[in-house]
């Protein structure tokens, strides 16, 4: 496990449930991998590893990455016992160099690249394509520009779309025209809008959930 600095997401780790404005979202994912023929993830962004161990039960062996380490440490502390070690984590600030090309069937990014810079998203999703199988599936979810936390006047726009909110988070939005574009290097199958409503602060939440297949 790789070790550094405490991430600014680190805060976001203190509870234990995950909150219920991500049930759609998973669902979606279980629908998806329930018809996609896949045995190995990688879950980049893991978090604490709810959807990790999830996919783990559905019998697919995951390996999950996140830039916080709080996040990593409550994944470990899960533990493997109800899904035979099919689960394995670490924290990493991106995909490691040293995972073998065509590793993964899928890479989930749920909620992931609208948290980074232009070229942090770019950087990430090459070594994405790196690690996927020919034919493997990129499984993404990120903010739309309807989302109702933009614009937010108090946050600082460091590029186009893109604002710090203060505490170091970067929050990017964007357009379906944009997100088509980032995954050029892909083959988009699907890209779905997802509303729903935050119960924690009781805005719409907007997605997309775009499904993306590696051609090679």
């Amino acid at each position: 496990m790789e070790t550094t600095a405490r991430s600014p997401w680190d805060t976001d780790y203190k509870g234990t449930e995950p909150s219920p404005v991500y049930e759609p979202l998973w669902h979606m994912l279980q629908q998806f991998l329930g018809d996609f023929p896949a045995t190995s993830v990688l879950d980049f962004g893991c978090g604490d590893g709810n959807y990790a161990y999830l996919m783990a039960e559905e019998g697919l062996r995951v390996t999950g990455v996140d830039i916080s380490l709080r996040a990593v440490e409550k994944a470990v502390a899960l533990g493997n016992a109800r899904t035979n070690g099919r689960c394995r984590f670490m924290r990493h600030d991106s995909i490691p160099e040293d995972v073998p090309d065509g590793s993964f069937d899928v890479v989930v990014m749920l909620n992931v690249l609208h948290c980074l810079t232009l070229k942090e998203r770019v950087d990430l999703l090459v070594k994405a394509k790196r690690v996927l199988k020919q034919g493997g599936v990129l499984f993404a979810s990120v903010l739309d520009v309807e989302d109702e936390s933009y614009p937010r006047h108090e946050w600082t726009e460091i590029e186009p779309h893109t604002f710090d909110d203060g505490t170091g988070k970067l929050f990017h939005f964007y357009s379906r025209e944009e997100l088509a574009e980032e995954l050029k290097g892909f083959s988009i199958s699907e890209c779905d809008m997802l509303r729903n409503i935050h119960p924690d602060v009781g805005r719409q939440s907007a997605l997309f959930v775009v499904t993306a297949t590696n051609k090679g």
